[in-house]
């Protein structure tokens, strides 16, 4: 039996006792980010609740303090993740200088130590200069292009002036330019404010910001924002009349068979942001949509403070081998120049989301992660490699692997939207936001209060 099952079984139907207009549910940067486009877009009148069942914002797939702005380039060019990836990485960009959000443009390289990995390299040089993620500068050189994601080769003299700490054996790197490290926590306060305070982008910096739009003026034509945190929704209805009816719960403990306060609220338009159990929480809220295939991730990253990287200023990927994709191998660098390698990742069941019941690596994979970490940063001391933070993604399974992300949106569900799969949510956030409130303008809001009508004042 699904979780919606259980829950409809566990919460029977309650009329709406309120309503609203949207209904965002999830305290994410997907969430917030929805939210705030919704709020900015939506008009004089009204509203947007978003509700997050704990009791602080974006914890439910990591606590770190810093984030990875990610250049796309790993995505299948047309896929979501590519799109949205490079849309959202120009508005992180944008938002970060403009508000002060602390951020660092580190720049990534791709490190082959062996001439069987150099193709691989020659791969993404290839797709950084694919004519479709073209920018239509006209400008095209061997130190500048003007593709949406500039990448370009090094030689291993090259890439190791860049990182001194890099291994002799390195002859060969790619560059990617545009990626970059920022503070969450700023990122997800902005965010936050955007949703809940009008005057909060109305400065000469925020001009331009708002998620959605450009801000103009005294803020004619926002709606009201609001959320509401330690929240969790346990059942979703279609409403005859249009609309969905949301139960939420507060106040619940978090041990199954005790109920908190319960209160059914009328949403137009409902945004599942949820994140990891998001899917589980619509399933056969209408009965003619299929199951999505979507997984629980774990990824663990181990923390480093030794010798070795004492140069490193950039984030490093190997390449990957015959025998390891080399992601476990991985190096970032935190705001704070705190070193972690990884994500060591890990499929779990929907019952294993309890930390304790989460895999650790075991010595031997310890060996193994090191000696990968070594083949490019010979001088690190392995047995130095700690456990360190995980994380929890959700993400939508093809082919034995973590496919695309999604977005839901059908005639049978109209006004229930779904962000699915979102297993690296913060790069494309902000364009998610976007696409959302285009959604709900054109294909939900497109009766009563015209668009147009929205608009005025706002060309």
């Amino acid at each position: 039996m699904s979780y919606a099952a259980r829950m409809r079984q566990a919460y029977p139907f309650k009329a709406a006792s309120t309503s609203v207009d949207h209904l965002v549910i999830g305290g994410g940067v997907l969430g917030l980010s929805a939210a705030a486009g919704l709020v900015n877009t939506a008009g004089r009148g009204r509203t947007t609740f978003l509700v997050e069942k704990r009791n602080q914002l974006w914890q439910n797939t990591s606590q770190r303090k810093t984030d990875v702005i990610q250049s796309g380039i790993y995505y299948p060019i047309g896929s979501l993740k590519s799109q949205l990836s490079i849309r959202g990485r120009h508005l992180l960009y944008d938002r970060c200088e403009a508000l002060g959000i602390e951020h660092r443009k580190t720049q990534k390289l791709v490190v082959a130590t062996s001439n069987s990995q150099i193709p691989y390299l020659d791969y993404l040089q290839g797709i950084s200069v694919n004519e479709r993620l073209r920018q239509g500068t006209g400008v095209q050189s061997s130190s500048q292009n003007d593709s949406s994601i500039p990448a370009y080769f090094l030689s291993g003299d090259d890439a190791r002036d860049m990182e001194p700490d890099l291994s002799p054996a390195v002859n060969g790197a790619v560059i990617m330019t545009e990626t970059g490290i920022l503070d969450r926590r700023g990122l997800i306060q902005s965010l936050e404010k955007e949703v809940e305070e009008e005057e909060y982008l109305e400065t000469p910096v925020g001009v331009g910001l708002g998620v959605g739009r450009r801000i103009r003026g005294k803020g004619d034509g926002r709606g009201h924002g609001m959320i509401v945190r330690g929240t969790r929704v346990v059942r979703i209805d279609a409403d005859e009349k249009g609309g969905w009816v949301v139960q939420l719960e507060s106040g619940w403990n978090g041990e199954e068979g005790v109920k908190g306060e319960i209160e059914a609220v009328r949403a137009q338009v409902v945004v599942n942001a949820a994140g990891v159990g998001g899917a589980e929480l619509t399933e056969g809220v209408r009965s003619e949509c299929g199951r999505v295939p979507e997984e629980v991730v774990r990824g663990g990253y181990l923390l480093y403070t030794g010798p070795g990287v004492e140069n490193v200023s950039r984030i490093i990927h190997p390449c990957p081998t015959r025998h390891s994709d080399g992601v476990s191998a991985r190096l970032s660098i935190d705001l704070d120049g705190i070193i972690h390698f990884g994500p060591d990742l890990s499929f779990l069941s929907p019952a294993s989301q309890d930390p304790s019941d989460w895999p650790q690596p075991s010595e031997s994979d310890l060996q193994a992660i090191g000696q990968a970490i070594q083949d490019y940063l010979p001088n690190i001391d392995p047995s130095l490699l700690q456990p360190g933070y995980s994380e929890l993604r959700p993400a939508i399974t093809h082919d034995g692997g973590i496919g695309d992300f999604m977005i839901r949106h059908t005639e049978d569900r109209t006004g229930l939207i779904e962000l699915l799969g979102f297993d690296s949510p913060l790069t494309p956030a902000l364009a998610v936001g976007e696409l959302v409130v285009d959604k709900v303008k054109k294909e939900i809001w497109r009766g009563g209060r015209q668009v147009d009508e929205l608009a005025k004042g706002w060309e």
